[in-house]
């Protein structure tokens, strides 16, 4: 299939011009065109759909950037329903590097006020502030609506990177092998010169976690197991799973303190809040099998993917104690998306000498 099997008028559409607002589309504007409405209700149940977005790719490059985010747009759509959320994303997200790289000098975050004692010394935060309102200053009213242009083409691409990246998570993987994206993704989130409204969903979605062979350690008994973490947005997240597998488990993980009853609300819904039932430690807390630093903490706000390795896997404690400062958290268990569907299951126990192995 070649671009001659995309409608003439709309690659008409694509390849329009984009010189002032009037060209700026909007996602209900351009999915009210008559030729984008028959195009995409012609090929939405077509089995061949996958066809359209394998074009798609070699389009985003050649077009001007609001219009290939448009076409994203018009390929997510398609991937929401059924179509390969892998075939576009590697150009997707070419496309969204390219836009942050062309952004990130008029972008930045307004800097907190300082105290009196603090105003002399040099604030970096305010030198990118001041930096990038004079980089917007200094540009001409063409060069500025081409930075507005950009801006909300960001806001557009996000949608479908969104759509692609929680439905396959080789996506997920490949948004995190590009760490200079990443990294413009968190700082260019929060900026206030250049604000973007969507961009905080893909940074919450670079922050879930994804791991087959997760280890859970449980040093009194001398059990464990390795689970599959999917879609997890943070370590207490990850505790509220995880105390629920081992509730499950108990018995075959020789959990000797009292099994807390399981915590459920209504039409099972996520749980709005929840407790340490262990002391959740890093795997650095234990060395030659003894707990060597019980301030090893796997802190809860930190992505799942922070906690230290072993034997090239995540690794988490949990350690039965009363000793236990008394942790407890709200709002950590949302849902960024609805493909999300955020789960942890058992894929073996640990043997004793796997266990001893992993302490060591």
């Amino acid at each position: 299939m070649t671009t001659t099997a995309f409608p003439p008028d709309f690659l008409a559409t694509l390849r329009q011009p984009v010189l002032r607002d009037a060209d700026l589309d909007t996602q209900p504007s351009f999915f009210t065109r008559e030729d984008v409405r028959d195009f995409y209700l012609s090929v939405v149940n077509d089995p061949g759909k996958d066809d359209v977005l394998r074009i798609a790719a070699t389009l985003l490059p050649d077009l001007h950037p609001h219009r290939a985010a448009l076409l994203a747009l018009f390929c997510g759509a398609l991937v929401e329903n059924g179509a390969d959320p892998h075939l576009l994303f590697d150009a997707a997200q070419r496309l969204m590097g390219q836009l942050l790289a062309s952004l990130e000098p008029f972008c930045a975050t307004e800097p907190q006020e300082e105290d009196e004692d603090e105003q002399d010394e040099e604030d970096p935060d305010l030198a990118a502030w001041e930096a990038a309102n004079a980089a917007l200053d200094a540009l001409k009213p063409q060069e500025r609506f081409e930075v507005g242009a950009r801006q909300a083409s960001v806001d557009l691409l996000v949608l479908p990177l969104m759509a692609m990246v929680m439905r396959d998570v080789r996506n997920h993987r490949a948004l995190l092998a590009d760490g200079e994206l990443v990294t413009r993704i968190d700082a260019m989130s929060t900026s206030d010169t250049l604000p973007f409204e969507q961009l905080h969903f893909l940074r919450g979605a670079a922050q879930l976690a994804y791991e087959d062979e997760l280890v859970v350690l449980l040093p009194t008994s001398r059990a464990g197991m390795v689970v599959k973490a999917h879609g997890l947005n943070n370590n207490f997240h990850a505790f509220s799973l995880l105390q629920d597998l081992m509730r499950e488990h108990a018995k075959a993980l020789g959990i000797r303190q009292p099994v807390a009853e399981a915590r459920e609300d209504e039409d099972d819904e996520p749980r709005p809040s929840d407790c340490a039932e262990y002391l959740w430690l890093q795997a650095t807390a234990f060395a030659k099998g003894e707990l060597v630093d019980r301030m090893a903490w796997s802190w809860g706000e930190g992505t799942l993917r922070e906690n230290v390795r072993r034997q090239g896997r995540l690794v988490l404690v949990a350690l039965e104690t009363e000793d236990k400062p008394g942790r407890s958290w709200t709002g950590f268990n949302h849902v960024l998306h609805s493909e999300q569907k955020a789960h942890v299951s058992l894929v073996r126990f640990l043997t004793p000498e796997e266990v001893a192995a992993y302490l060591a």
